[in-house]
């Protein structure tokens, strides 16, 4: 089912949770709403399911107007055809995991058989169709949220919406709850809206991505051009780059730009023109696109230093490297395509020219 968000407001006195909110989730799309705590994300979820009421502006789900401030229209969250998974369970512990799950149907008073079918066909969608006479207080964490995915499921929504419902799981079963949500999501043709703060979910999980910082949407897009493409530099922060360094001054020649790094010696060359990063510029580079060697590679940007930090993380090693020209990098190293370093060794951080980003610090919505 469509959603369209159309100038949605959310005022709490003085304080605007969301500002002026325009956003089309499209039929059986897997929209994720990402951003750290207090941007939004959640109390816009809220507001589609009918658990808020907005200050203004008009929400529809499905060509039905469910909210719209002028009109005075605001339906119930029970006439919405929404389902909720929340971060708590939420789970009965003195029920089955079938009672736990035919719970609703029986509320709205469903024949048993309809129920007993509908049951069976959330558990066998979660994987849960062995455990359904099992108490639920014997349940694993995995398991319980899986629960509360039938649960949610078994009243057969239009949407479906998640808010953070892995955050309290650990994190391998995150990583695989994680896969099997998006498999039920696209056997289902379900729509989905889905709010965490972490941008691995948001990449596994969504078809596209809406950023929001201060509720506002900043930046929206599909998981690899927001990962590929950030905005501007705190949104690149956001997504994981941890090397970020403001500019003094940046000059273009011979098809590439040199970006001046503010407080040291080092200059950094970049692909990309310095027209695209107006305000307040910043170089921005990803840990993993950094590369250590013994030797200077004979890169524009190769730069000798000292590592400093050396941690080994399975397959990579995360190294601090302490440059010669200043500032520290952080850089991913990978075990089986690169060298070893220890701490104290003098090594050569090097970065290709089109793997670095000039980003303005900040963007308006």
């Amino acid at each position: 089912m469509k959603i369209s968000i159309q100038n949605l407001q959310l005022k709490y006195g003085s304080f605007t949770a969301i500002e002026n909110l325009n956003l089309d989730i499209e039929d059986g799309e897997a929209l994720v709403l990402l951003g750290q705590s207090g941007c939004g994300k959640t109390s816009t979820m809220r507001c589609i399911a009918g658990l808020e009421e907005p200050t203004s502006g008009r929400i529809i789900i499905d060509d039905i107007v469910v909210f719209d401030s002028e009109k005075g229209i605001n339906l119930p969250p029970n006439k919405r055809n929404v389902g909720m998974v929340f971060q708590s369970y939420a789970v009965w512990p003195h029920m089955t995991v079938a009672q736990n799950v035919a719970y609703s149907l029986k509320r709205k008073k469903l024949a048993t058989k309809e129920i007993d079918e509908r049951v069976t066909e959330a558990l066998t969608l979660v994987g849960l169709d062995q455990f359904a006479e099992r108490g639920a207080s014997l349940l694993s964490g995995g398991q319980m949220q899986r629960v509360a995915l039938a649960r949610s499921l078994v009243m057969r929504p239009s949407v479906l919406m998640l808010d953070e419902p892995l955050s309290n799981l650990d994190a391998r079963l995150r990583d695989r709850l994680r896969v099997e949500l998006r498999e039920i999501q696209l056997k289902l043709g379900l729509t989905c809206v889905y709010v965490t703060h972490d941008q691995h979910e948001a990449f596994a999980l969504a078809d596209r991505i809406a950023l929001l910082q201060g509720g506002r949407i900043v930046q929206m897009g599909a998981p690899r051009h927001m990962y590929e493409a950030p905005a501007s530099a705190s949104i690149a922060h956001f997504l994981g780059v941890s090397n970020i360094m403001e500019c003094t001054e940046i000059t273009a020649a011979d098809g590439q730009t040199a970006a001046r790094i503010a407080a040291s010696d080092l200059t950094i060359h970049a692909t990309q023109p310095p027209a695209q990063a107006a305000l307040s510029p910043k170089v921005c580079i990803r840990a993993e696109d950094l590369q250590v060697t013994a030797a200077p590679t004979g890169s524009v940007n190769s730069w000798p230093g000292t590592v400093r930090v050396a941690g080994f993380q399975g397959n990579d090693v995360r190294y601090a490297v302490e440059l010669e020209a200043g500032p520290e990098l952080d850089v991913l190293g990978g075990l089986k395509r690169g060298e070893q370093h220890n701490v104290g060794d003098r090594v050569w951080v090097t970065v290709n020219a089109r793997e670095v980003q000039i980003l303005p610090a900040e963007v308006f919505a």
